[in-house]
């Protein structure tokens, strides 16, 4: 069977079409969800050739970004509410963006941060207040460092002939660093102001 090629819209050069079977292999989706994830907008359409259907990078990359988003308890509505946002012209390297932020990192992601400053006897505005603190800062260096994956290393690593899964290994190996220097920087801000408290105060 002659092999069925599309042009990567990323690269521009010919990559190989897959076969609903080979697809499923690649994926660990079943066919059936394979089509059922169409039906439902979360992947595209197949690639048309005469009465055949076929799969190409795009396909894999939402599929494993839909995996994902299961694996960290996504309901079915709240994946379709995620894809939603994701422009019809991503590549696979944009994808592999969103599968970077998704990826496990160490630590425990459970910390409820309000209950346990309650249980400081900390009142329970002031704890949502730090809370929140801690949400917006996070939010902040996550968006600030995904700009830099896409503006600065991205094209970097295509240059290089790297591959989207290489990018989402980088990313997923960042993250524990990033979080280490996070805590890093804060306790160095928190040393810091506290010995410019005690220069201050009166002797």
């Amino acid at each position: 069977m002659e092999t069925e090629l599309q042009a990567d819209r990323e690269t521009g050069t010919d990559v190989e079409l897959l076969t609903l079977d080979e697809l499923t292999a690649r994926t660990g989706v079943s066919a059936r969800n394979v089509r059922f994830y169409a039906s439902r907008g979360l992947v595209p359409p197949p690639v048309r050739r005469g009465r055949s259907g076929y799969y190409g990078p795009d396909h894999v990359a939402r599929l494993e970004l839909v995996r994902e988003l299961q694996g960290h308890g996504f309901t079915l509505s709240a994946i379709e509410k995620y894809v939603e946002q994701i422009p019809a012209t991503a590549t696979p390297s944009d994808i592999a963006r969103h599968l970077s932020l998704l990826a496990p990192v160490t630590g425990d992601r459970d910390v409820d941060v309000p209950g346990g400053l309650s249980g400081m006897g900390i009142s329970p505005d002031a704890a949502e207040a730090v809370a929140e603190v801690y949400a917006e800062h996070g939010r902040q260096v996550a968006e600030e460092l995904s700009e830099i994956v896409r503006t600065k290393v991205w094209p970097q690593f295509r240059e290089a002939g790297y591959t989207a899964e290489q990018l989402r290994e980088f990313i997923h190996r960042l993250k524990p660093l990033t979080i280490a220097g996070l805590v890093t920087a804060y306790e160095q801000a928190i040393d810091d102001s506290q010995a410019s408290y005690d220069a201050k105060r009166p002797r």
